[in-house]
């Protein structure tokens, strides 16, 4: 009678789950309802909770051990972070992005987008930031947004990456595949000028990404990482 409950009630927890992503895919390509993305991640986040708790009841329930949820979990909460990092990058409407084709525009537009959204500089636009804020140029939340939230923006590769793809096993291999990813999502802002290109970016990006790297993955902390999403039984 325990398993059966405790079954129902995981498969309750998946269900919900899937509403809430089914939600979460409206708000985030809505044209109408700009929401917030930080509402967006609460969501995102109540969506890995509720599936979280739902694996371990079923496998609570079960005599057999179905850890291979775990890994299902990780592929659907990697998808929700991919979803929202490209809408964030390039089709957000909430910051004025519509993720145009740059064939849409004329080579003047083009030209203009370059002059002021366009740097390869490094540590140009860091600078920048610094010192309009030192003059009070620019609002602390815009300062935030711009240094944190590029810190933070590919930081979740740190976690996901490793624990989905065996082959990215070394350092030097997550931070070769990282760039890849950033360069290839700058590229697409300037392509269809939404954002900027902007080498600070990458710097900012790059280095958020690496520090949770070397902090989450080092031999100690891992396996207790592992061990709490169920990855021992995934190798």
């Amino acid at each position: 009678m325990k398993n059966k409950i405790l079954f129902s009630c995981g498969i309750i927890c998946y269900i919900l789950s899937t509403i809430l992503i089914g939600y979460y895919l409206v708000l985030e390509f809505s044209i109408i309802d700009l929401t917030s993305p930080l509402e967006r991640l609460k969501i995102i986040l109540l969506v890995i909770i509720l599936m979280y708790i739902g694996s371990y009841l079923l496998n609570k329930s079960s005599t057999k051990k179905l850890f291979k949820l775990s890994k299902i979990n990780l592929w659907i909460w990697f998808a929700l972070y991919i979803v929202m990092l490209l809408n964030l990058t390039l089709f957000d409407q909430y910051f004025g992005r519509t993720g145009i084709a740059m064939i849409s525009n004329t080579t003047n537009q083009f030209r203009e987008y370059l002059a002021n959204n366009f740097n390869i500089i490094p540590f140009a636009t860091i600078n920048n930031y610094f010192i309009a804020l030192k003059n009070h140029n620019l609002s602390n939340a815009t300062f935030i947004y711009n240094i944190f939230g590029n810190l933070l923006a590919f930081a979740p590769f740190a976690f996901f990456v490793p624990r989905l793809f065996n082959s990215v096993d070394k350092w030097f291999k997550f931070f070769f595949v990282t760039s890849i990813f950033i360069i290839i999502i700058e590229t697409m802002q300037m392509i269809t000028m939404s954002g900027s290109f902007d080498i600070d970016d990458y710097i900012l990006n790059i280095m958020g990404a690496n520090i949770l790297y070397v902090i989450i993955n080092n031999k100690y902390l891992k396996k207790y990482i592992d061990s709490f999403i169920y990855l021992e039984y995934l190798q």
